[in-house]
């Protein structure tokens, strides 16, 4: 999905007058993190702050709200706060160098991606693994895992492998 006229920014014309955008954004906006696997009912919101560093645009961003996603334990959906906090340098290549204190987003300065930007900062932000948090009855379906010293009717397939090679060999 390509950006709308109204999505993209003048980033240097917005970080001379230390402007600010605050976007509520629904799923639908999203595509990239729905197909990351989220569900319906999630709702972020995203601030940009622009500014100016040595001639070029800088974002400061705050992205932050709920992704519903799929639990990986009980696999049922699950609600995940995130809060994801970054200062960015909008960089026209990737061999610009990037001051010490910025991340790199790479873009046009002057037609820069509201909604994208908002986006690949959520993206960083979700967990590497969607669980519903320790005490919740998705834990208790699992039930406790036993220890190492009580495993006792685990099937070990391989346990005698070494004593049937030695047979063999003989």
């Amino acid at each position: 999905m390509s950006p709308t006229p109204a999505d993209l920014v003048n980033a240097l014309e917005l970080g001379g007058r230390a402007a600010s955008i605050e976007r509520d954004l629904a799923l639908a906006q999203l595509p990239r993190l729905t197909d990351a696997g989220a569900l319906e009912g999630t709702r972020v919101r995203g601030e940009l702050r622009f500014g100016m560093f040595e001639g070029r645009a800088t974002v400061d961003t705050r992205v932050s709200g709920t992704v519903v996603l799929t639990c990986q334990r009980c696999l049922k959906p699950c609600q995940v706060r995130v809060l994801e906090v970054a200062p960015l340098i909008v960089v026209a290549t990737d061999e610009d160098v990037v001051p010490a204190g910025f991340d790199p987003i790479l873009g046009d300065a002057e037609r820069l991606p509201v909604i994208e930007v908002m986006e690949e900062q959520l993206l960083l932000g979700l967990p590497l693994v969607a669980a519903h948090p320790p005490g919740t009855d998705c834990q208790r379906e699992a039930g406790p895992q036993p220890g190492p010293d009580e495993v006792s009717d685990q099937q070990r397939p391989f346990a005698n492998l070494r004593e049937l090679l030695d047979k063999r060999e003989r």
